[in-house]
């Protein structure tokens, strides 16, 4: 029973940052160098999830994900920074807002996995997929008000 439970959590906890990854990689008319600036954050971030991935594989307990949570929140924190800093306007503008309101909270669920415990790390790993999710949707509106394509694998 314990393995089925590690595997739901490392499968949930693979796909979550996975999930933010289409959200952030890769449609209005924006200023013209937002469009761009917003690829080169997501393709620095797409960076950091494969080394999330590689990190977590395979691990099964909340000490073990401590390290690459902490990482991968940095660098989360650092897209958000880059693409609230690129001077879009108008709706877009609220729409990245949304967009890093919705990380904000994937961070902070990133943070609490060293207080997690193997009775509540099966429930962290979900509520941090749901928010991923949402976070995942602030990404597909900001990538249509950018004009841009859909991330691979979405």
């Amino acid at each position: 029973m314990q393995a089925r439970w590690v595997s739901t959590i490392a499968l949930a906890l693979l796909i979550a940052p996975a999930l933010l990854i289409a959200g952030c990689s890769g449609g209005a008319t924006p200023t013209p160098t937002v469009g761009p600036g917003y690829l080169a954050a997501a393709t620095a971030f797409d960076g950091a999830y494969v080394q999330w991935k590689a990190a977590i594989t395979g691990k099964t307990t909340p000490g073990e994900f401590a390290g690459p949570a902490a990482t991968y929140a940095a660098a989360l924190s650092d897209f958000d920074d880059a693409i609230s800093s690129l001077g879009a306007t108008g709706q877009t503008a609220t729409d990245i807002a949304s967009l890093v309101s919705a990380d904000k909270v994937v961070i902070a669920d990133l943070g609490t996995v060293s207080a997690q415990t193997a009775g509540t790390f099966a429930r962290w790993g979900q509520q941090l997929t749901a928010d991923g999710a949402k976070a995942i949707l602030a990404g597909r509106v900001v990538r249509a008000d950018l004009a841009l394509p859909q991330a691979s694998g979405q």
